[in-house]
């Protein structure tokens, strides 16, 4: 199915852009907190989780909604009507939720940070950009614009940081400065943005459609408070760990979970940005029956490499720790099995949960995602004060292993499609052989571990597959003949 060539091609610009991205991360971490106070890389964090909040609620879930029906509107030649009502309705939302934030920190100043007070205009900015962004980097992928988009997001990512650290160190100082280098740089990218779409996405009142309003808001609104409670999954333990244990734990804790986050964010977005206009156009253009077929694939191939990665990630885990973060954080690797199992069961529902997304009753997601959250809450508070960080690490798996079967059920009452489980059982067991093996690999340091256990992993998992997998093996050969290097 050449739809599964494309999804691999385009899963893979993601996947470079996404790296590209985590790793600036690595870069800013040691900067910032050399150059802030305590206090203010406090306030930094605290800015930073609002950021990640307001934008989240400020988006509506429109940037899903232009995925879900942008081939559907482009078919009916209604193109300029759902571009200018979408487009339009997000601006109006971020204006709107700038000023409420202005015209709040006036009216509570006197609870406030003095230095927050200050920086709300500009976090208003930063929020409107963001969210106006998000909207025309959807288009892209609803165009399937992978490399364009990827760039787009490393230029956010590098720009930004590169802003704010510039106008610190020669312009203004603090905190301050920071954020308004940020908002600079979002203006830019998002003048950017306005001038790739203008072929597009031609904006204008008289295209504003109720109607197509109404079914955006329909399937988009949900979304919002899935997101969020994806946030309360990722994030809400953190504060239970400090009330419990104190502020170390909080740090080895995060140390182990972040870590474990990078490994499975690297099949989880890739996978979900590239697959979701992929599939919408085939439900278009050739039906349900292509579009279940597809998936079966998908999902198949999902597995091929979701295995292999928490498998090796598990056995290097505690030398790349060591390696990163100094012998310090090797408390660390106790929560990463747990996270890693649980984040990579919960990216199993990107491909099994679209049924509801297909049949837009993406109501379901939410409240299935609020009751996960309410049951990883309260089986923190039982598991913390008995088990510590790791108790933390087991809700987190528990409740995302609920999640992802209660989604699946729900969404294949709707839209099933097969699962190959004996090529699930076949990659699971190679990973397992992968892990037994370079588990026993001591070469005497977490590097040299590093450079040994990942190449020798990489190539017993690929030997056992090609041998046993003839699917595999018929696919591989053909990558080979067509890029001229077949035997």
């Amino acid at each position: 199915m050449s739809e599964i060539r494309t999804l691999l091609e385009q899963s893979s610009h993601y996947f470079a852009g996404r790296i590209i991205v985590v790793a600036a991360g690595f870069i800013s971490f040691p900067i910032l907190t050399r150059v802030f106070s305590v206090s203010d890389y406090g306030i930094l964090s605290l800015i930073a989780t609002t950021l990640l909040i307001v934008t989240a609620v400020t988006k509506l879930g429109l940037p899903e909604s232009i995925v879900r029906f942008y081939a559907e509107f482009k078919s009916r030649d209604q193109l300029a009507k759902f571009c200018s009502t979408v487009f339009l309705t997000s601006m109006a939302v971020a204006l709107s939720v700038g000023v409420f934030l202005i015209l709040a920190g006036k009216l509570v100043h006197t609870n406030l940070d003095r230095n927050v007070v200050k920086l709300l205009p500009v976090v208003s900015v930063i929020i409107f950009t963001g969210c106006m962004s998000a909207i025309l980097t959807s288009y892209l992928r609803a165009e399937q614009r992978t490399k364009l988009y990827n760039l787009i997001a490393v230029m956010q990512r590098y720009g930004s940081l590169f802003f704010g650290i510039f106008l610190i160190f020669f312009i203004v100082k603090g905190l301050y400065g920071f954020y308004i280098g940020q908002m600079i740089w979002g203006i830019l990218i998002f003048t950017l943005l306005m001038y790739i779409c203008r072929q597009w996405a031609k904006i204008s009142l008289s295209h504003f459609s109720i109607g197509i309003f109404k079914e955006s808001m329909k399937f988009g609104f949900p979304l919002i408070w899935a997101e969020l409670g994806h946030l309360v999954l990722n994030y809400f333990d953190r504060y239970l760990v400090q009330l419990y244990l104190g502020s170390i734990f909080v740090g080895l804790y995060t140390a182990g979970y972040n870590l474990a986050s990078y490994a499975t964010e690297m099949i989880m977005y890739p996978l979900n940005y590239a697959m979701t206009p992929i599939y919408l156009n085939i439900l278009v253009s050739k039906g349900e029956e292509e579009t279940k077929e597809f998936f079966t694939k998908a999902f198949r191939y999902f597995l091929l490499i979701m295995f292999a990665v928490v498998f090796g990630f598990i056995a290097v885990g505690r030398d790349l720790i060591a390696f990163l973060a100094t012998e310090r954080y090797s408390a660390a690797y106790a929560v990463l099995p747990y996270v890693v199992i649980g984040q990579s069961i919960y990216a199993c529902s990107i491909v099994l949960n679209n049924g509801l997304f297909i049949r837009k009753k993406t109501h379901l997601v939410t409240i299935i995602m609020i009751v996960a959250c309410a049951l990883n809450v309260g089986l923190n508070l039982i598991l913390i004060p008995r088990f510590g960080i790791i108790g933390a690490a087991q809700a987190t798996l528990i409740a995302n292993v609920f999640y992802t079967i209660v989604v699946t059920y729900y969404a294949f009452k709707e839209f099933k499609f097969r699962i190959d489980y004996r090529s699930a059982l076949l990659y699971l067991l190679s990973a397992g052989a992968m892990y037994l093996i370079i588990s026993r690999i001591d070469g005497g340091s977490p590097l040299r571990n590093l450079l040994t256990k990942i190449p020798a992993g990489a190539f017993f998992y690929g030997a056992l597959i090609l041998l046993l997998d003839r699917d595999v093996r018929s696919a591989v050969l053909k990558m080979m003949g067509r890029s001229g290097v077949a035997p």
